[in-house]
């Protein structure tokens, strides 16, 4: 839950949602909308929704992160002040960029200068000049109004009430009246009118009940079967010409047509065919292995994504899943701190500028230097030079 200082009008809004929240310096309906997209995804998202038009159309904004269990925060042209275990400290981000860091145990952050009444947001746009946002489980919040909040007093000696405080009343006698309790009802039985039950009439047999199941009276005399009734069933006589498309019994006998007797069959010439062993499955082709040839000298194996810079960060960018951060010593403050990542998709290798400051160009063999765009992945092959500026180069190698 975050608190906002809201105003009416002006060009700053605050865009919140999964546990971010964004002060940011924009008044136009359409990019709030897709930095709101853009928050809900993710940290590093939201950076790209902001820098998406260059850096020099970048609005000063303050980026806040609370959705795990480190607080990411990111200032451009505005105050901000974070309080953890070593008391409140200010930041200022007075770079052509972003200030960016990461806060383990952060209690409150500030971002913009509040000065009046704030109020609680979720989810959602807003107009607002400051955002506050304070920890679960710590001490309650100031009240919007901006006063003090009022202290509670603990009550520890029990309380003593003066002789005469409280004065007795006298009961006047008769003023009270015996009530005489009244009498319990009584249950009376209740008696039921005598009614006659009429028998049903008499039904006479319609001669279909054994059609629906019905229950069928006979007397014992009919029930008797005698010796006359044994008969055979009367024939039914049919038409000749149905009569006479039946084959006699004898000449059909119990053959029913379509059994056929192995002697009928005719005899089979025997077809005599090597078999052909099985072809054995080819072994599917091993996948390259490649490796990353540092300034220094270092040999480190790429078996998947690794973040490059002068102090790298994985947790800032969570949509390269499983990187590690690879450390270069030794190299200029030109160097951004999480400059580019090379990744390994398939058997090919992916080289993306993490939006650097100075950027990165890549010198593929036999060809001349190409600068990558900030954030959109390049394929490059074996041999591939790939520059960071101030003669810090990487070189992409075939094998491990």
């Amino acid at each position: 839950m975050f608190e906002v200082q809201q105003a009416t009008a002006g060009e700053w809004a605050v865009v919140a949602a999964a546990g971010r929240a964004l002060l940011v310096a924009q008044a136009g309906r359409e990019p709030l909308l897709r930095y709101l997209t853009a928050v809900r995804t993710g940290f590093a998202e939201t950076l790209d929704a902001l820098i998406a038009d260059g850096l020099s159309r970048t609005p000063a904004f303050g980026l806040l992160d609370t959705s795990g269990e480190a607080v990411l925060l990111a200032v451009r042209g505005l105050p901000a002040t974070v309080t953890d275990d070593g008391g409140p400290r200010e930041l200022r981000a007075a770079v052509s960029s972003w200030l960016e860091t990461q806060v383990e145990a952060a209690s409150a952050v500030t971002l913009g200068e509040p000065g009046g009444a704030t109020l609680p947001v979720a989810e959602g746009i807003v107009r607002g000049t400051a955002l506050v946002w304070t920890a679960s489980g710590d001490a309650a919040a100031p009240p919007r109004d901006g006063g003090e909040p009022a202290k509670l007093s603990r009550i520890t000696e029990p309380v003593v009430l003066e002789d005469g405080a409280l004065e007795p009343v006298a009961l006047e006698p008769g003023t009270l009246e015996p009530v005489a309790p009244e009498p319990a009802p009584v249950d009376q039985p209740t008696r039921v009118p005598e009614s006659t039950i009429a028998e049903p009439p008499e039904r006479e047999p319609s001669g279909y009940d054994h059609l629906f199941g019905a229950t069928m009276m006979r007397g014992i005399e009919e029930a008797a079967v005698r010796a006359e009734q044994a008969q055979e069933p009367a024939r039914i006589d049919l038409p000749g010409f149905i009569t006479d498309s039946f084959p006699s019994a004898a000449a059909v006998g119990d053959h029913d047509g379509l059994t056929v007797l192995s002697g009928d069959l005719p005899a089979r010439t025997p077809v005599e065919a090597a078999a052909e062993p099985p072809a054995e499955p080819a072994e599917p082709p091993a996948a390259a292995g490649y490796r990353l040839i540092l300034p220094d000298g270092r040999s480190e194996p790429l078996a998947g994504a690794v973040i490059v810079g002068r102090a790298p960060s994985a947790s800032a960018f969570r949509t390269l899943r499983g990187a590690r951060p690879l450390t270069l010593t030794g190299v200029e403050e030109d160097i951004s701190r999480s400059h580019v990542a090379v990744a390994v998709e398939g058997d090919t290798v992916v080289v993306t500028d993490l939006h650097s400051r100075n950027g990165t160009l890549i010198v593929l063999p036999g060809k001349s230097p190409q600068k990558l765009r900030a954030g959109e992945p390049t394929t490059v092959v074996a041999g591939t030079v790939v520059d960071l500026g101030s003669g810090a180069t990487l070189t992409v190698e075939a094998g491990r």
